[in-house]
């Protein structure tokens, strides 16, 4: 399948919202025990999509203008894309669907993911930094030979180029709905824990000429931006089922 190619604007760099450390153990000192690593492949299933709306409970992620926080952003964004991934005949699983009272690590999020084994990860972030949305895929470079074991910390590495072209069209459809866009990689955790494609999307203000910036709670601008993704996804999905070896399931 060959993706769209289209020119993105310069990359700016930017740093995802810091993510939930893991809990402290009894003797902080000793160091944890290594994952196990996993054993792949796997069949994903061709019409799962699993949301991570970052950070939630104790965690708040950033703090954006107007007291807003980033994990309500997450949370409220996630309930717009399920909504309308639903509606295109995806079946959606996310890792919280509501505020928790505890947080749980980024650890626990890929183990769900990977348990779950879905076509395609969402990573959901906001800013106040920059403008539209910014789209990320892992740094890790992808095998030379394919592999039947895969490391924790390196898990996505297969899975790159996966990520990158869904990232692309999902890229396109968006600066069709006339968002901007930035296409960057970075290596945060759970992107590079992940078997599947996984692509983590933030949300920053939308710049509007000399009017204030569009804040990220809006929920026009969460709606235009998730049609968008949505579009793209379906695409995808149509593309890949299409070839020999990417029936549905």
């Amino acid at each position: 399948m060959t993706p769209p190619r289209k020119q993105f604007a310069a990359a700016i760099l930017l740093s995802l919202s810091s993510l939930v450390s893991l809990a402290q153990t009894p003797q902080p000192a000793q160091p944890q025990a290594p994952k196990p690593p996993l054993t792949v492949p796997f069949t994903p299933k061709r019409t799962l999509v699993l949301i991570d709306p970052a950070h939630g409970g104790p965690d708040t992620g950033a703090h954006l203008p107007n007291d807003l926080l980033e994990k309500d952003i997450t949370l409220a964004f996630n309930n717009r894309l399920r909504a309308l991934l639903s509606a295109n005949n995806f079946a959606v699983i996310s890792t919280r669907t509501s505020d928790p009272a505890a947080a749980f690590t980024t650890d626990q999020r890929a183990e769900i993911a990977n348990h779950d084994h879905p076509a395609v990860c969402l990573i959901l972030h906001a800013t106040s930094s920059g403008s539209g949305i910014h789209l990320f895929t892992s740094t890790l470079t992808p095998p030379a030979h394919p592999t039947r074991i895969l490391h924790w910390n390196t898990a996505q590495a297969a899975s790159v180029p996966d990520s990158r072209l869904i990232a692309n069209q999902i890229g396109v459809s968006l600066l069709q709905a006339k968002l901007p866009v930035i296409l960057e990689q970075a290596s945060v955790p759970p992107l590079d824990n992940l078997i599947c494609p996984a692509i983590a999307i933030e949300l920053a203000p939308l710049a509007n000429g000399s009017a204030t910036p569009t804040p990220v709670s809006d929920p026009s601008y969460q709606q235009r931006a998730a049609q968008a993704i949505v579009a793209a996804l379906a695409q995808w999905r149509t593309e890949t089922t299409a070839t020999p070896d990417g029936a549905a399931q």
